[in-house]
């Protein structure tokens, strides 16, 4: 029977939340089973700009040779478009580098699979925190992702399920026949890897490695053309 091992650096820097720190680690996969070898993480504004500087850790602690990396995993929103763009762009120079496969995943993508104790057949809505006020919406039933004012969220009719690192902000208006789920709200390194890795061995594409920019058509672009719209 031929080993299954892998290394794995997994990056998200998504989060714009203190109550989701955003995190780059090293896992390790050594047939069925995933470790974390080396994690670092961060609630600091600009965090994820510091991924390559925790990486370089990684290797002068000796943990891992940069040519030991087997696939990449990052998340791709939705989140803080700045975290993405730094942790992206870490991600995409380091897979043309080493010449090794990177995945892109969406949060609640990852998420939705280890929440073992609901069928699909059952609306779950993971809900992450965008710019003040507003929130991205995400659901295991749909690969969209949509922005909602925090007045202005339209609930389902039926019952569903609710998760996500920024449920509290809007607790006072979820519907009665919201049920929250405590035990987990975001994904963790481990999580990601096992994804990734998964989508890797079946060429499974869900998400271009990009920043995946999600606002309402209302949100104004910045003045005298500073830059261009997202695409």
């Amino acid at each position: 029977m031929m080993s299954d091992c892998k290394t794995i650096l997994v990056m998200n820097g998504a989060s714009s939340s203190e109550t989701a720190p955003n995190y780059i680690a090293i896992v390790q996969k050594n047939n069925s089973k995933y470790s974390v070898l080396a994690e670092e993480k961060t609630t600091l504004k600009g965090g994820p700009e510091r991924f390559p500087t925790y990486f370089q850790s990684f290797i002068e602690q000796n943990i891992l040779k940069p040519d030991q990396i087997d696939l990449i995993a990052v998340m791709v929103g939705p989140g803080s478009f700045t975290g993405l763009r730094a942790s992206i762009a870490f991600a995409s120079g380091m897979q043309v580098g080493l010449g090794c496969p990177a995945v892109g995943l969406r949060r609640g993508e990852v998420l939705f699979p280890f929440l073992s104790d609901y069928t699909s057949s059952q609306l779950i809505w993971h809900i992450t925190q965008a710019r003040r006020g507003r929130v991205f919406v995400e659901t295991n039933q749909s690969a969209q992702v949509i922005a909602y004012n925090n007045d202005e969220i339209l609930f389902p009719d039926e019952p569903f399920f609710i998760t996500g690192e920024a449920v509290s902000s809007i607790e006072d208006k979820l519907p009665s026949h919201a049920q929250r789920l405590m035990d987990v709200n975001e994904s963790d390194a481990l999580m990601m890897a096992k994804i990734a890795d998964q989508y890797n061995n079946t060429n499974h594409i869900s998400n271009p490695i990009c920043p995946l920019y999600v606002d309402a058509p209302e949100a104004k672009l910045p003045q005298k053309g500073l830059r261009k719209a997202p695409i």
